[in-house]
């Protein structure tokens, strides 16, 4: 059966999308949230909300006979700006209140590793594919859709954010990207390990149209 790129929707299970987005960047998630239970605890919360960088709203699914192989968030940076506040203000609730400090701080070290973009930016906050799926196109399949989506509103490039030695950085080399700002942080590279992540970017715009 081919694999189909839809729409992700509430009644979609979580559980399988939040293993997926923890394998995007394992150390930064585990700074985050400790544990993949808690992942996906929070993840569960948010995922049937209507706001929020990680609620099904803004996702794009790979489905092969009901099996989810890819993921995909992405938004304008206006969009994303939106979604985050509200993610800061929710997220991690129901943890405690002690989870809760340990997540704001983590947060304003996330805002110092990742830059803002510029304007006319579209932003992939995840994307990943199943291990069991590599080399099916998915990848590809799910930054084409990022790609219209980004000209659909009117975006000049596409953006992304990834550590240095992810293998995922040749895959988006291959699809045209380039590096366009490194970035460290000492206390995530001298406390944790987290070392160097490279913001990518992908003009999907002709600067005379």
């Amino acid at each position: 059966m081919s694999v189909c790129i839809v729409d992700a929707q509430a009644e979609h299970p979580s559980g399988p999308i939040a293993d997926l987005i923890w394998t995007v960047d394992k150390p930064l998630m585990t700074i985050l949230f400790g544990t993949r239970d808690r992942w996906r605890r929070v993840f569960a919360s948010d995922w049937p909300e209507n706001k929020g960088i990680v609620c099904h709203k803004q996702m794009t699914l790979a489905v092969r006979n009901q099996e989810i192989l890819g993921v995909l968030a992405s938004y304008t940076l206006e969009e994303f700006d939106e979604h985050f506040i509200h993610t800061r203000e929710r997220q991690g609730r129901n943890e405690g209140a002690e989870f809760r400090k340990h997540l704001n701080h983590a947060f304003d070290l996330m805002a110092e590793l990742f830059p803002h973009g510029l304007e006319g930016s579209y932003f992939v906050f995840d994307l990943e594919v199943s291990s069991k799926a590599r080399r099916l196109g998915i990848g590809r399949q799910l930054l084409d859709v990022a790609t219209s989506n980004a000209k659909e509103a009117h975006c000049d490039r596409i953006c992304l954010d990834v550590a240095a030695d992810n293998d995922a950085v040749q895959f988006y080399i291959r699809m045209g990207m380039h590096v366009a700002v490194e970035t460290r942080i000492s206390e995530l590279a001298d406390r944790h390990g987290v070392g160097t992540h490279l913001h990518m970017v992908l003009p999907v715009r002709d600067s005379a149209e």
